[in-house]
């Protein structure tokens, strides 16, 4: 196999991570690594501006992209999936995260209103070749994705496809954008290792070797019912606890209103979302004005406060798509913003919005998927039908708040009432 002789002859290299230990990387995924648009992940934070709560959380897409990659080889090789089901998904695992702008899902609903797409989106096209994030890579005379994929006999197109979760073979899909899937795995284990919260940690073992691959698809066995439970609800309580936090909540929204201000003012979308996190920031810095003020209040942790919040419910489901339609995307959100901020009078841009449970599904849709089959006895049974867990889990798939109305804490007092008004 060509492919097989370049491995030999690129040697390898060892990369010690503080999740799985020591990984080992060669041929193709050496060549892949050394990509601009791979190295571009080095800048972006997983968690975005979440290390102004917790310390810690300075983890980037880069660490994780090697993590996912680590267990799709592990699972790989255990499962015995063939030589080239194993290279096209862990070059899928390698670049799945390619696609994102800077502080990951910090700019998703503000992208998707300006692109028309998402980070995953953005990503096939940039493994196919269509887009591209990069600021003079080709300069320094470094190849890109398509080429590299390419020289090891893969095909742009499928690799970008995967990272959809769209293949002919089902199960290749579901190992990375399933209901329990590696990139979860992944990012679970790590996001709780850095930021310290304990909420996060899974079984991987465990689940690793109770997956299987059965008629196309991937399923857990009986006796794995458990440790996916486990998974489960550490998404969800990772996610209220972490991800959807409230102060990093707040931060995340300064600085997405941040970088609206900026498009107002004449930058086009492209030339921010293809900056690193280091990048954006001097950007808006230079700028001055509203974006160069934000900017300065992260720095020094000085944020917007809760003027006006409605806490966590259970919503039934016509509430819940009715919250979803009246909230149904960032341009909503900026009209009522002005609405609000109008009425009390204060200056634009200083009133924010934040309506978490549209994000959520925005930032990651399988927040609601909890039926990953189970294999009992031959036969294949939904896992919400053996697990009370499961199904309570996808109906109280909310944040810690419904919405909340934030803004500069002089003003609070009139901005409560505008919003007790307009809402």
């Amino acid at each position: 196999m060509p492919w097989r002789r370049k491995l030999v002859n690129r040697g390898e290299k060892t990369i010690h991570d503080p999740i799985h230990g020591s990984l080992r990387l060669e041929g193709p995924y050496l060549d892949l690594l050394e990509t601009p648009e791979v190295q571009r992940l080095r800048g972006i934070r997983q968690l975005g501006l979440a290390h102004l709560v917790f310390p810690g959380g300075n983890h980037s897409r880069f660490e994780h992209s090697l993590g996912v990659l680590h267990l799709v080889r592990k699972f790989g090789e255990s499962r015995g999936l063939e030589k080239e089901e194993l290279l096209l998904l862990g070059a899928a695992a390698l670049l799945h995260d390619v696609g994102h702008p800077p502080f990951s899902h910090t700019l998703e609903a503000l992208m998707l209103e300006q692109l028309g797409k998402d980070h995953v989106e953005v990503g096939e096209e940039v493994i196919r070749g269509e887009t591209s994030l990069l600021e003079n890579g080709e300069a320094l005379g470094m190849e890109g994705i398509p080429e590299k994929l390419r020289r090891w006999g893969m095909d742009p197109a499928e690799v970008a496809s995967l990272i959809k979760g769209k293949h002919r073979k089902r199960y290749l899909a579901e190992l990375l954008a399933g209901e329990v899937d590696l990139d979860q795995m992944d990012f679970l284990l790590r996001d709780a290792h850095f930021t310290g919260v304990a909420l996060g940690m899974i079984d991987v073992e465990r689940l690793l070797s109770t997956l299987v691959i059965h008629r196309n698809r991937l399923m857990i066995l009986g006796k794995g019912i458990e440790a996916v439970e486990g998974m489960l609800t550490a998404r969800a309580l990772m996610y209220s606890s972490v991800y959807f936090h409230p102060t990093v909540r707040t931060a995340e929204l300064m600085l997405a209103n941040a970088v609206e201000w900026s498009l107002g003012e004449g930058k086009s979308p492209w030339e921010l979302y293809a900056k690193t996190d280091g990048e954006l920031l001097e950007e808006l810095r230079r700028m001055g004005g509203y974006g160069g003020e934000m900017v300065l209040r992260l720095k020094y942790r000085q944020l917007f406060k809760p003027a006006y919040e409605e806490r966590r419910r259970k919503l039934e489901e016509g509430e819940r798509r009715s919250l979803l339609k009246r909230f149904r995307g960032w341009g909503s959100l900026l009209e009522l913003q002005r609405e609000i901020g109008e009425e009390a009078g204060v200056p634009p841009g200083y009133v924010l919005l934040d309506v978490p449970l549209v994000d959520l599904f925005l930032s990651e849709p399988r927040i609601g998927e909890v039926e990953i089959p189970v294999l009992v006895e031959g036969s294949r049974i939904r896992l919400s039908q053996l697990s009370s867990i499961a199904g309570a889990l996808k109906e109280g798939a909310t944040p810690r708040y419904l919405l909340r109305v934030l803004t500069l804490p002089k003003w609070r007092g009139r901005v409560r009432r505008a919003a007790l008004k307009i809402l």
